[in-house]
């Protein structure tokens, strides 16, 4: 068991695909893990000085944020937010071999990176598939971090490929138990996952949203898979999960409600 799911888990993209499209990123940066990996990163500011808030990204399986590229942009877009997104080791340009403890590695190196510029409250965790795993793992590291989106999320690479009871017996070689960190997750948390996914069935996402302290409201997309979520309409939802978080949409809804009594009154 242990091997299939590390083989399913870490299904590593041809390096060679999307190199030239990142190498030619003027935000391409390199960051150490505490193995002394070198991993591959880019921050995507907002404008020329950025924004006062960030999203750390972590991507799924079988791709790399060189392919990712065209949906930071839009992320960073749509969001009003900076962007930093990192490759795990063995992806892309990062040295090392992908495994729980070195993607674990990389997003604790892009979360040093982003505390010598944001404080914790102005960053906001972004997993993708298998991205949750270390991004759950970060927050639960790190209760102080404003805020975590789980895009189809998994309770663990075990219990997607196999199931719960299959993952039990093989509990010692599952990877990344979700299922077990939720309920100490204490920020806000945002799910989102498709009714058709045949790759992480959306019991996954139901299980992780029902774990959560502090769930906001989950986004389920019908008839949506695992990878063909509508990008945009995600990732407004996300813009609002932000904004609620800042008090920027409770702040407009006084706005638009103060206006319509105005004009009622003068009416």
């Amino acid at each position: 068991m242990g091997a299939a799911v590390a083989q399913l888990a870490f299904p590593v993209p041809p390096k060679h695909r999307f190199a030239e499209a990142l190498r030619k990123r003027p935000d391409l940066l390199y960051l150490e893990t505490e193995s002394e990996d070198q991993i591959a990163a880019v921050h995507i500011r907002r404008g020329v000085r950025g924004t006062d808030r960030v999203i750390l990204y972590s991507h799924g399986n079988a791709e790399d944020v060189g392919q990712r590229l065209n949906y930071l942009d839009l992320m960073s877009q749509l969001c009003a937010s900076d962007v930093l997104a990192y490759d795990y080791c063995g992806y892309g340009f990062s040295e090392g071999t992908p495994t729980e403890e070195t993607c674990n590695e990389s997003i604790e190196a892009a979360y040093a990176y982003l505390r010598q510029q944001f404080a914790p409250n102005r960053i906001i965790l972004f997993g993708r598939s298998i991205g949750t795993g270390p991004t759950v793992e970060l927050a639960l590291r790190h209760p102080e971090i404003r805020g975590m989106v789980l895009q189809s999320p998994i309770e663990s690479c075990g219990r997607v490929v196999f199931g719960t009871a299959a993952s039990w017996l093989g509990y010692r070689m599952d990877l990344f138990r979700n299922y077990e960190k939720m309920d100490q997750v204490r920020c806000p948390v945002l799910v989102m996952h498709g009714t058709d996914d045949d790759i992480v069935p959306i019991e996954n996402g139901f299980s992780i949203h029902e774990a959560c302290q502090n769930a906001v409201e989950p986004l389920w997309l019908e008839g949506y898979g695992h990878n063909d979520l509508p990008n945009e309409v995600c990732l407004r939802r996300v813009r609002e999960f932000m904004d609620e978080m800042d008090g920027l949409s409770w702040g407009w809804n006084i706005f638009v409600t103060n206006l319509a009594t105005h004009i009622s009154v003068n009416l």
